[in-house]
């Protein structure tokens, strides 16, 4: 998972600040287990790591982004 944790955090930290991903882009971009992805993304949002958003209309498609 620490592995994982740090691709997501190479991604964040190289894009345009604003830019956002969601669960399925990061399945893409990492080629990593989705089970394995979701849970670390969840642990980068408990530390304030990342910030989540959840759009009302699609609730089950959230959002990251890194936190500024």
């Amino acid at each position: 998972m620490e592995e994982t944790k740090k691709k997501i955090l190479k991604v964040l930290t190289a894009i345009p600040p604003g830019v956002r991903y969601s669960t399925a882009d990061w399945g893409r971009i990492l080629g990593d287990d989705k089970r394995e992805i979701r849970h670390t993304l969840d642990e980068l949002e408990n530390d304030g790591t990342i910030l989540v958003e959840r759009d009302e209309g699609r609730p089950d498609k959230p959002l990251y982004r890194l936190k500024r």
